[in-house]
């Protein structure tokens, strides 16, 4: 650890300590869950509270459709069915993203990983950069469903829903427990009022990197 002076500035030498703790350890997330149950939304709030830049790959993928990219075009119909975009693709689009200068510090991924090959290629990715936490937000299929019903969105009808909730239980699932095996999950009822998660969240995390308020 670099050694710091602290005189003249007012912070106790445990202050500082902590802060310098605090940059050398990024805070890198990943929030885990079905769709609906809300992940986005905190991972937004997370990100601002902490300054640190949310990453969303549906996000990403969305804009590239609206925009008609070369990347758009080719996950239009994918989306649509509520499939997974295939692993190389999604993959390639992270590891640019996490090689930007904002997100040294740390970061919050939402929507990646999705299969075992994404996680193992995001394990690889942050080798030398303290690797990832994962917050996994349990909500109950009735409460999913009446939440992603109530959006509106071009994939969230009622087939689509299905279909997405399907392929989580079956395809997503798994890297739960991949994580699980490295004791990095922490899973919180997603079923709360938001404001209650989101404290959640921060207890989980600060529990987990040592940090406090």
């Amino acid at each position: 650890m670099e050694n710091l002076s602290v005189a003249g500035t007012g912070l106790s030498n445990a202050r500082v300590v902590r802060q310098t703790l605090l940059t050398e350890v990024p805070l890198n997330l990943v929030f885990f869950g079905p769709p609906g149950a809300g992940k986005g939304t905190q991972a937004d709030r997370f990100a601002e509270r902490h300054g640190i830049p949310k990453i969303s790959t549906g996000d990403m993928l969305r804009k590239a459709v609206a925009e008609g990219t070369r990347v758009g075009v080719l996950v239009r119909e994918t989306l649509q069915a509520g499939a997974l975009v295939g692993d190389d693709l999604i993959i390639s689009l992270v590891a640019e993203r996490l090689e930007e200068p904002d997100t040294m510090n740390g970061f919050v991924l939402d929507g990646f990983p999705r299969t075992i090959p994404q996680a193992a290629a995001l394990d690889a990715m942050l080798a030398d950069r303290g690797g990832v936490r994962v917050i996994a937000l349990v909500v109950h299929a009735d409460e999913v469903i009446r939440r992603l019903a109530t959006r509106g969105r071009e994939d969230d009808d009622a087939y689509v829903i299905k279909e997405r909730l399907a392929v989580y239980s079956r395809e997503t699932e798994p890297v739960l427990e991949f994580y699980r095996r490295r004791n990095a999950v922490t899973i919180l009822d997603g079923n709360r009022p938001m404001a209650e998660v989101s404290v959640a969240i921060e207890a989980a995390v600060g529990e987990r990197e040592g940090r406090t308020a």
